[in-house]
């Protein structure tokens, strides 16, 4: 009697290679957005806690403001005040047309990596080799700095803030330590860098990375002047939100 055997179905060698292939590329994909997925999560929950949560915007002798255009915060101050005069550190006259703006009542001062400064003057020219080796970590940064009459009023771009004087002289000493500074003691000027008449770059200390960015430069200062701040900000979003609740 003959005997029946039951038929096998061998995988052919071409679908057990696009198997293997499309495991691997399901891996990696996991491997690649789990971090991001957890640096955003991270950035909600301590985006929502907040420092300082007594602090009252609209109280204080001494009006400075948030300022944003969409992902980058900068800080605008009084050019001069009793706590500190800016032009010790930024002199006016370092702008591209070496003569003092013609309104120099603020000064807006943000801080970032160097090479993103400098090769990214308009959205447009940003490139994802410019972007990575920001985050890295790996370059220094930069103080850009403009001067400009003080904001007539807020906006949903800028934010007004009132600090007491002793804040106030918290957030410039913050700031003037974020200064490099040469032999005597002065801020570096890097002249001939700018992006219109009335800004300049100046040296920084620091390394910008995906831990410390502009933004969360920014929210350290306001911290250290006793501003309500989320616990981490590496975006604009979370510091808005923080100060308009």
């Amino acid at each position: 009697m003959k005997q029946h055997t039951a038929p096998t179905h061998e995988i052919p060698a071409t679908n057990w290679l696009l198997h293997r292939l499309l495991r691997g590329v399901m891996l990696a994909g996991l491997l690649l957005i789990g971090p991001i997925v957890l640096y955003l999560l991270l950035a909600l929950v301590l985006g929502m806690l907040s420092s300082h949560r007594a602090y009252q915007r609209q109280e204080g002798d001494i009006l400075i403001y948030l300022e944003t255009n969409g992902v980058h915060t900068d800080l605008v101050l009084p050019a001069r005040s009793h706590q500190i005069d800016w032009t010790r550190w930024f002199a006016p006259t370092h702008t591209r047309s070496g003569r003092p703006p013609v309104a120099s009542s603020a000064i807006s001062i943000g801080w970032g990596d160097r090479q993103f400064y400098l090769g990214t003057p308009n959205w447009s020219d940003l490139t994802a080799t410019t972007a990575l080796y920001a985050l890295s970590g790996l370059d220094s940064t930069l103080l850009h700095v403009s001067w400009g009459a003080m904001p007539a009023h807020a906006s949903p771009q800028r934010v007004a803030l009132r600090l007491s004087p002793q804040n106030y002289q918290r957030l410039a000493a913050f700031i003037t330590q974020s200064i490099r500074r040469d032999a005597q003691g002065q801020a570096i000027w890097l002249s001939g860098q700018s992006y219109g008449d009335t800004d300049s770059f100046y040296e920084a200390t620091g390394h910008y990375s995906v831990i410390v960015t502009c933004n969360e430069w920014v929210r350290k200062a306001l911290d250290a002047a006793g501003v309500r701040v989320p616990w981490w900000s590496p975006f604009d979003k979370a510091l808005f939100w923080q100060l308009q609740r």
